[in-house]
């Protein structure tokens, strides 16, 4: 049987979201800042994304040469 993590259910509060804020720009791995806030490595994935915390990549205009 899999182990509920401790925030579970719970929304994000402002601490969880300034320290996974310090951790990105720190550039720790989505594992490790899972293991640190007690939440999934999809959870800290969605956040990240959802925040707008992650550089996005940008496409070549350059398409098919």
């Amino acid at each position: 049987m899999t182990k509920k993590r401790a925030h579970h259910g719970h929304g994000w509060t402002p601490s969880d979201l300034k320290k996974l804020k310090s951790l990105v720009a720190r550039g720790t791995a989505r594992a490790e800042i899972s293991k640190v806030l007690g939440r999934t490595v999809s959870a800290v994935y969605q956040r990240i994304v959802t925040e707008h915390l992650s550089p996005r990549r940008r496409r070549s205009k350059r398409r098919g040469r």
